[in-house]
C-alpha cells in the first residue's frame, strides 16, 4: 500500500536528480510503468544526499512535483516551517496544482482508511522495554 523512494541516483532515468525528487522515477517508472497506485513516501529530506544540492523547501516542492505523497522531515521540528512555507508558496503560484494535491490526499486517505489510522496522538514506545525484548531474542 506504500513505498519509500530513496535518494539514490538512477542516472539512466534521471541524470540530475535523486530518485525521490525525480518525476522520471516516481511518476514515470513507479506509477506509470510499474502501475503502483499506493502512497509514495520520500526518505528523510534532511539527509545529505538532498541537502548538499537543494534547500529543504525546494526539495519538498520537487518531491511533490515528482509524485511523492508523504514527505519525511525527520531531524528537527524547526525544519517543518520551511517545508510548509515552500509548499504553500508553490501552490499559491500554481507550481503545484490543487489536482496534484488531491491525488496525494486520496492516496493518503485510502491508506489511513485501510489501516484505521487516525490523527490522534500516540505515546512514544518504551524504548528500554523494547530493547530488552530485542536483546532477549536468541541469536542463531
Amino acid at each position: 500500500p506504500a513505498v519509500m523512494v530513496a535518494h539514490i541516483l538512477l542516472t539512466q532515468l534521471d541524470p540530475e536528480r535523486p530518485a525521490s525528487l525525480s518525476p522520471a522515477v516516481v511518476t514515470g517508472l513507479l506509477r506509470e510503468e510499474l502501475g503502483f497506485a499506493g502512497a509514495v513516501l520520500t526518505d528523510d529530506l534532511t539527509m545529505g544526499a538532498v541537502t548538499q544540492s537543494y534547500g529543504l523547501g525546494e526539495a519538498a516542492v520537487l518531491a511533490v512535483e515528482a509524485g511523492c505523497d508523504i514527505l519525511l522531515v525527520c531531524h528537527g521540528q524547526d525544519s517543518v516551517p520551511a517545508v510548509r512555507t515552500a509548499l504553500l508558496e508553490a501552490v499559491a503560484s500554481g507550481r503545484i496544482t490543487a489536482e496534484r494535491l488531491d491525488e496525494s490526499v486520496y492516496r493518503i486517505l485510502r491508506l489511513k482508511t485501510e489501516y484505521a489510522l487516525t490523527n490522534e496522538p500516540v505515546s512514544p514506545p518504551d524504548l528500554e522495554a523494547l530493547n530488552a525484548q530485542i536483546g532477549a531474542v536468541p541469536v542463531q
